[in-house]
């Protein structure tokens, strides 16, 4: 959808009395294929062969000037005279810096041309084939020159003109690519049409040379290579007709080309390497047909009908246009010689634009958008030409959103707001007199008018285009007026910028460069208002978003306002680089203009501030500007943006392809979208949500990208147009919540107005049933310019109860309407509030008659589980409404039936109730209800007693019964057996003292282990123990206390309540308490206990904890030496160990296995793979973890766990050292007092050592941890990740320093150490 614009034109004319060799009087029988003119690309000057008056032949060169002018440069005379010198090739070779020249006669000439200055240039005469030289070409590559002698031999040289091979052109019947019959059947016995039955039935008469070879043909050789060099074909006469054959690199004939009727001159093969073209001429039409390299037909197409002769066919460099040389009728008196530049698009041809050059083009080889001409009366034009869009801007209403594609003498009109129609076809066809030259919309009004310049570059046709909504209402555009171009400007772009004005860019033969403003009357009538002087203007541009403006910038990139009130050019931008394709837009003040430009580099820019460097296409709203990118994602930027936006494409083409493992990439990013593969903006419509994209193969695609779906929204809500906005998001999936999150404060007291717009109740229950407690417009659509997370965060905690409150606030406002069809939307809200009140629904139902509520509740079993309404209605205690219910589910009639009809037997309210309310599992109400039962029926308590203890509800039933004692007493009881029974004794007793229970709560006093409580309960007064229970009391408690190893306070149990002193010092002695032990023997009297049971306890408690501290001293040191060896050995070294470990540990793959991964052993990179996890390989996962927490708990000698679990080790060692202090300490002075200070003094010293080595090597230990390593899902050892504390700061994940021993705890400093 994009048209050829002519950027400049620059011309240069020969001097009088030169002229170009070979186009001295212009007449078509001297016409030579081969051109007298080259271009360097290199130093982008352009080479030509011209002759003098006085039948001289001289080279010239025509280059940029300081100015930016091309100049004419005469060079030195060459050696042959202008006027029969016949040209059969011509090309400049940038490696050896020189020029090639090949006559016709057989000489070839290399010209020199390294030197600056051309007056110096060398001519060398390389050497001359005597048969002549007929035609030549070189090599892309410029290694190998091909020549077709006058003998009709093919010769190939090197680049030093050494001679490779020669042949006979026409020799061999068939190349490498033989045709195969594959048994479809003969081709004389298939249709070929009238012209071959009549040769078939012998009408037709023998065919003569001028049959088979065109009047046209210039019986000339033509040699045309492949882009890639490996190919090369050649078009010449042969047996009375024109054949095309193809030769390889190495000269072998590789194909002939299809034979074909009035095969003409012309040959050209396409640079991508698919098609050769050529002309056909047939008696009713002119064909440009192609062929493939296996020389079979591939397609055509057919000239205008106004050509009458095809002079030469060219493709530029990257093969997107053909140019075809070719004698034109154009209107006037005779034809005339014209360039016609074709394109394709979706397997069509079109006409994009007719040059009026009568001479040679040449496409230059670096840029393929250049175009060199060489006219035959002596003038050199360089034209510069891009591919720009002709699509309408105005952001209007009534815009038709259209787009125009120039095809010759048509115009391919489409509104896209009505109609998408893909190209080569177009809603409307337009037809005009000649073909267009450039097209611009109209930048007033809705935008739908345009206008149209001619090939003629004088005439301007301007249409009208009326508005409409459908393709039934719509017509087709119609020619308001014709106008013509007054003076001598050749006018190239135009703009529409107001209804009676015209803007045109060209260039006058007498000022140059110029802007004219034309002033169009109603009659068409055309005053030349205003021309400007303007210096290497490439494009003019009227911007409907930009005012009053016309935009002209020049090759550097300068951007000039051209004010259409004032007549005043001025400054408006400056882009850094030339750039195409531009637009401008005014920011809301319009005080501030800001262009937007894309370079021919594909680089995006706001006046001076680079937007993106991978920019594709673009198209800039009154709003937003929407541009495609080469990493296929289409991008919005809002205007407000443009100064400070930037798309690092590289970046986000890494983002994208970790977007599957990345979870903060939001899925419901508004600012970028994905596209299909070089996909190009047509249009977006610019006051719709639609965006019309191109693909490269030429079909259109119309998508709602969700920037201008939400941009659309927000507009609608803003206007209060409610119905259009939800509609929209219906329509293209966006979330309902967007609508009231947008305008909460505005939309919270509108719910009036909103029903009233809606009016629909399948609508509103759509609406209601979406929402949810969360603000979509700060976790799903942000916009495009939200950056504010402060207020993001307040608001988004504002959401709490929005569901309760919409549904609450519209429920209000549609009971108030009183009107019945909104029901359904009613039982929404209450469906929909957190939680659902489903009984308050089937409330509402209880007014309606028969059938409106059988309506409602089938519609309310539409929004909830059948079973979850029955429950509700059951729960109203209203047995008629659940049974309506339970009759639409599909639930037995035999079960529900049988347990409606029970329940309606029971005659007390109260105990229905209860009935109901237990089978719904409404325990703390069913437990209500009985007991409101069991005051009207006392032979319920039971009843009770088994209710509370089933459903543990004991608390409860304490606060029903707090005013009577007696149930309240056996309740207590009931609570304290309930609690026995799950081990709490302390409540438990409680619970048994508030229900007098007093030797259960004795028993369960001992068992909290609060002894001293139990033997005061079983002491006091009045309880009923006597001196035998209570001793048996005291030593269950000891028991039990013995038990739990709080030996110290079993043995106060028995020595307060009990004579048992021998077995209270056995539990002293038990427990390790020296002193009290000895303490206790005095005190009671009974030092033979100390022989008999404390002394024995303390030397066995004394070799125990001996050997303990020789244990932990050995393990101890040889951990740390461990660990003194595996830090020595770097962490990189462990690692690859480790892979290597982990890489023989791979299982060789099954038949059956899957060869899609996720994870890669060797790159520890994911994958775009995407795999299924079934359940084996969930399996085989699960216990490759639970192996590696094996090995991690034995740390295994080696492996990367080795470390960590060294450190773990010690640490636990070091928490035994200081557990072990107190223990040294008291067993020290107990030996002392046995007179065993020897002993003492040994152990002291042992235990002295042992925390001086702890000390010594604890700092090490803990001080210089390496990072902790684990084994990844990969295979491979990687990192532990770091942890957060309770600050939120990140620690590295090392094991933690725990406290070290020391000495003031338990070093008795009398006993010396030696």
């Amino acid at each position: 959808m994009r048209n050829l614009t002519i950027l400049s034109e620059t011309a240069v004319a020969v001097p009088e009395g030169f002229y170009f060799v070979g186009a001295k009087d212009g007449n078509l029988a001297n016409r030579r294929p081969t051109a007298a003119a080259c271009v360097d690309v290199t130093t982008k000057t352009t080479y030509a062969i011209v002759g003098d008056d006085h039948d001289s032949a001289y080279i010239a060169k025509m280059q940029t000037g300081e100015e930016g002018h091309e100049q004419f440069v005469l060079g030195v005379p060459l050696p042959f005279s202008a006027s029969s010198a016949a040209l059969s090739g011509v090309q400049c070779l940038m490696e050896r810096e020189s020029l090639f020249v090949a006559l016709q006669s057989g000489d070839i000439f290399a010209i020199q041309v390294g030197t600056d200055k051309i007056e110096a240039a060398g001519v060398d005469l390389v050497g001359t084939v005597d048969p002549g030289i007929m035609a030549s070409s070189w090599s892309p590559d410029e290694e190998l020159l091909a020549l077709v002698t006058g003998e009709a031999k093919l010769l190939l040289m090197t680049q030093d003109f050494d001679v490779l091979d020669e042949f006979p052109l026409a020799q061999g019947e068939h190349g490498e690519e033989v045709p195969v019959a594959l048994g479809w059947g003969r081709k004389e016995t298939q249709y070929q049409g009238s012209s071959a039955t009549a040769k078939t039935a012998g009408s037709a008469p023998e065919a003569t040379e001028e049959d088979q070879i065109p009047a046209d043909d210039d019986h000339c050789v033509r040699i045309s290579w492949r882009g890639d060099g490996a190919y090369f074909s050649i078009s010449f006469i042969r047996n009375n007709a024109r054949e095309i054959r193809v030769f390889s690199r190495e000269g072998k004939l590789h194909s002939i080309c299809e034979s074909i009727d009035a095969l003409e001159h012309t040959l050209c093969w396409r640079p991508s390497g698919r098609l050769i073209a050529a002309t056909q001429k047939l008696p009713h039409k002119h064909d440009v047909v192609f062929f493939e390299r296996n020389g079979l037909r591939h397609g055509e197409f057919t000239l205008r009908k106004d050509t009458r002769r095809v002079l030469d066919l060219s493709f530029n460099a990257d093969s997107s246009i053909l140019a075809v040389t070719a004698l034109v009728d154009t209107g006037k008196d005779k034809p005339e010689i014209c360039v016609e530049l074709w394109t394709d698009k979706n397997y069509h041809w079109y006409l994009k634009q007719e040059l009026r050059v009568s001479g040679h083009v040449l496409w230059d080889a670096e840029d393929p958008m250049c175009l060199h001409a060489i006219g035959s009366l002596g003038s050199y034009s360089k034209i510069r030409l891009h591919s720009t869009p002709a699509v309408a801007h105005v952001a209007s209403e009534e815009s038709n959103g259209a787009a125009c594609v120039i095809d010759g003498t048509q115009l391919l009109y489409t509104p896209f707001s009505y109609s998408n129609v893909p190209p080569p076809m177009a809603l409307y066809t337009v037809g005009m007199p000649l073909p267009a030259t450039h097209l611009a919309f109209a930048a007033f009004g809705p935008g739908n008018d345009f206008a149209v310049l001619l090939a003629d570059r004088r005439t301007v046709l301007l249409y009208e285009c009326k508005h409409a909504k459908t393709v039934r209402e719509g017509e087709p555009p119609k020619e308001l007026t014709r106008i013509s171009i007054p003076g001598d400007i050749n006018v190239r772009q135009i703009a529409w910028p107001a209804k009676d004005q015209l803007a045109c860019l060209g260039v006058s033969a007498s000022r140059g460069e110029m802007v004219s403003l034309l002033d169009i009357g109603g009659s068409g009538e055309v005053v030349v208002r205003k021309q400007l002087s303007v210096e290497r203007s490439v494009r003019i541009y009227s911007a409907p978003h930009a005012g009053c403006v016309v935009l002209v910038e020049d090759a550097a990139g300068n951007v000039s306002a051209l004010d259409i009130e004032t007549d005043k050019l001025s400054t408006a931008s400056k882009l850094p680089v030339m750039c195409p394709d531009i637009d401008a837009v005014c920011d809301a003040n319009e005080n501030a203009l800001t262009v937007v430009g894309r370079s021919e580099r594909n680089q995006l820019f706001a006046n001076d501030h680079l937007v993106s460097a991978a920019c594709s296409s673009f198209y800039l709203r009154k709003d937003l500007l929407a541009f495609t990118t080469t990493t296929h994602l289409v991008r919005f930027v809002p205007v407000s943006r443009l100064a400070t936006a930037f798309v690092d494409e590289a970046a986000a083409a890494a983002a994208s392809a970790n977007e599957a493992n990345n979870r903060n990439v939001s899925k419901y990013d508004e600012s970028c979208r994905r596209v299909e593969r070089g996909s190009t903006i047509v249009l977006a419509l610019p006051v719709d949500d639609r965006i019309v994209f191109q693909m490269p193969r030429g079909n259109l695609e119309t998508v709602r990208p969700r920037a201008l779906v939400l941009a659309s929204v927000r507009r609608l809500l803003e206007m209060r147009h409610y119905r259009e906005a939800l509609i929209t998001c219906r329509v293209n999936r966006i979330d309902m919540n967007f609508v009231f999150d947008h305008i909460a404060d505005q939309l919270i007291d509108d719910f009036g107005e909103f029903v009233q717009q809606i009016n629909d109740p399948d609508l509103l229950n759509l609406f209601v049933s979406g929402l949810r407690d969360e603000d979509v417009t700060q976790t799903m659509f942000t916009g495009l310019t939200s950056n504010d997370t402060d207020a993001a965060a307040e608001k988004a905690v504002a959401v709490d109860q929005k569901t309760t409150t919409i549904c609450k606030r519209l429920r209000k406002v549609l009971q108030d309407s009183g009107e019945k069809k909104y029901m359904p939307t009613i039982l929404t809200t209450f469906m929909c509030e957190t939680p659902a009140d489903i009984a308050s629904a089937l409330q509402l139902l209880a007014p309606l008659s028969t059938d409106e509520r059988d309506d409602a509740l089938t519609y309310l079993l539409f929004l909830s589980d059948v079973d979850t309404v029955y429950n509700a209605a059951l729960g109203l205690y209203d047995l008629p409404l659940a049974l309506l219910v339970a009759q639409r589910s599909q639930r037995d009639p035999r079960e529900y039936l049988a347990s409606l009809g029970t329940l309606n037997a029971i005659r007390s309210e109260e105990y229905r109730r209860y009935k109901i309310d237990s089978q719904l599992g409404r325990a703390r109400l069913a437990l209500e209800h009985l007991c409101e039962a069991y005051r009207a029926d006392s032979s319920l308590w039971g009843e009770v007693v088994e209710f509370v203890n089933a459903n543990s509800l004991h608390q409860s039933a304490l606060r029903i019964f707090a005013d009577d004692k007696l149930r309240h007493s056996d309740i207590c009881v009931e609570y304290g057996n309930h609690l026995a029974n799950t081990n709490d004794w302390a409540q438990s007793a409680a619970a048994y003292l508030l229900g007098n229970a007093t030797r259960q709560a004795v028993d369960a006093f001992v068992q909290a282990k609060e002894w001293r409580m139990a033997l005061a309960l079983a002491a006091a007064p009045g309880s009923g123990f006597d001196t035998q229970v209570i001793h048996d009391t005291a030593v269950k408690a000891s028991g039990v206390l013995a038990e739990r190893h709080m030996f110290m306070t079993a043995a106060a149990a028995l020595l307060e309540y009990t004579a048992e002193d021998e077995e209270a010092l056995s539990l002293l002695v038990k427990g390790k308490h020296w002193a009290e032990a000895l303490r206790t023997a005095r005190l009671r009297d009974r030092s033979d206990l100390i022989e008999t049971t404390v002394y024995p306890g303390m030397q066995s408690a004394y070799s125990e904890i001996d050997e303990e501290i020789d244990e932990i001293s050995e393990s101890f040191k040889a951990k740390v030496e461990r660990l003194r060896e595996l830090r020595a050995k770097p962490l990189e070294v462990l690692i690859e160990q480790n892979m290597e470990r982990a890489v023989q540990d791979v299982d060789v793959m099954s038949d059956t296995a899957s060869m899609a991964s996720q994870f890669s052993t060797f790159t520890a990179t994911v994958s775009n793979a995407s795999s299924r996890m079934t359940g084996s390989t969930v399996r085989r996962i699960s216990k490759s973890r639970r192996k590696e927490e094996r090995k991690r708990v034995r740390g295994k000698k080696g492996s990367i766990y080795e470390e960590s679990y060294l450190v773990d080790s010690i640490s636990k060692l070091i928490n035994r050292v200081r557990a072990a202090q107190i223990q040294v300490r008291e067993m020290c002075l107990a030996l002392v007092h046995f007179a065993l200070a020897p002993q003492a003094c040994e152990l002291q010293k042992k235990f002295y050592g042992l925390v001086s080595q702890v000390r010594e090597s604890g700092d090490w230990v803990f001080d210089e941890q390496r990072v902790q390593m684990q084994m990844g899902e990969n295979g491979i050892p990687e990192p532990v990740p770091a942890e957060t504390n309770e600050h939120g700061l990140a620690s590295e994940p090392k094991h933690p320093k725990p406290k070290l021993p020391g000495f003031d705890d338990w070093y008795v400093s009398s006993l010396l150490l030696e």
